[in-house]
């Protein structure tokens, strides 16, 4: 078992209370399309449920997604948002002793902290990447039990703990390893504001009018359409795994960005913006990814890529629909 740093003159559970789960947020539950985004904007979603803040005014730049070429826009909450919207400021955690050390600091602060970690060590990813395969992924830690070494965690949709030596083998990291130290991040929750709906919508259209001027010049739905055919080529001398890798980056990321999108459409609109209309199209975007998720899979398979030209014709479509409504609201 790796050493741990010297607590023994702290005793007990070390992080503050607001900070226990509370379920899973409304948009980790139900028939979602995607039931998870990506690690980043999930941990901060079930981040703000727990602290009870909305999550919608923070999520406007779900509805710039971009396709970068090799993949899509992997959207997360902007810092500067969380400090204009609920008082939350994010700095960075420079790693120079074991993690485990920073850990224990921050909770004892009242603080949350990200960082990211192997799943192939959380234990809610049984049946996927848990002790199946290496893979970086976020969390959010929120508390730590030193007499019985358990850290408790956010993760995707879940709130979940890990103990004993799968712990040491996550936190096996810090100054003197072969390994470098991981990207990690406090989350300061002292001067934390909880807004009135009223002021939450002003903040939301406010952020909505900044984020908006990102909105991609370019349909970017027709440009993964021009990429998808050397895309194809790749995918059919891959195997399944490569496939997932290849979807999680471009189809998911499209997908769940604009069904979120689509959700803080539909808050926005419930607080007066006219933005209605581009919900509809929005979700039509998130199905028709899903449905090429669920096609090509097959392509590693078989090595023939299909014809998928109607359904991102639609998806295409469905973006000019949807930024017709938006961009002369909220665009440059």
């Amino acid at each position: 078992m790796a050493a741990r740093p010297d607590f023994a003159q702290h005793t007990g559970f070390v992080g503050s209370g607001r900070l226990k789960w509370r379920g899973p947020h409304p948009w980790h539950q139900g028939e979602r399309v995607w039931s998870t985004t990506n690690s980043h904007l999930d941990v901060w979603i079930e981040l703000l449920h727990t602290l009870d803040l909305d999550p919608a005014p923070l999520l406007l730049p779900t509805i710039c997604a971009d396709f970068e070429g090799d993949q899509w826009t992997m959207t997360s909450v902007a810092p500067a948002d969380l400090w204009a919207c609920y008082g939350i400021v994010v700095e960075e955690l420079l790693v120079w002793r074991p993690l485990l050390a920073h850990l224990v600091e921050q909770l004892d602060r009242g603080n949350a902290v990200l960082v990211e970690v192997d799943a192939f060590h959380l234990p809610d990813m049984t049946g996927s990447s848990y002790q199946r395969e290496h893979l970086k992924s976020l969390i959010a830690v929120t508390g730590y039990d030193r007499h019985a070494h358990r850290l408790r965690y956010l993760h995707g949709s879940v709130g979940a703990e890990v103990d004993g030596e799968e712990l040491d083998a996550l936190l096996n990291v810090g100054v003197g390893s072969a390994q470098i130290p991981p990207h990690a991040q406090i989350v300061k929750l002292d001067r934390v504001v909880t807004r009135t709906a009223a002021e939450r919508a002003v903040i939301g259209v406010a952020l909505a009018r900044f984020h908006g001027t990102r909105l991609p010049a370019r349909n970017p739905v027709r440009g993964f359409a021009d990429a998808l055919r050397s895309h194809g080529a790749w995918l059919a001398g891959g195997d399944s795994d490569h496939y997932q890798r290849w979807a999680f980056a471009t189809l998911q990321q499209c997908g769940a960005s604009f069904e979120v999108g689509a959700d803080v459409c539909s808050w926005l609109a419930y607080h007066g913006e006219p933005v209605t209309a581009a919900v509809a199209p929005l979700r039509l975007i998130s199905h028709a990814a899903r449905a090429l998720h669920q096609r090509l899979v097959r392509v590693s398979q078989s090595g023939r890529m299909p014809d998928v030209g109607h359904t991102v014709d639609d998806m295409a479509r469905a973006w000019d629909d949807a930024m017709a409504v938006l961009r002369p609201l909220y665009g440059s």
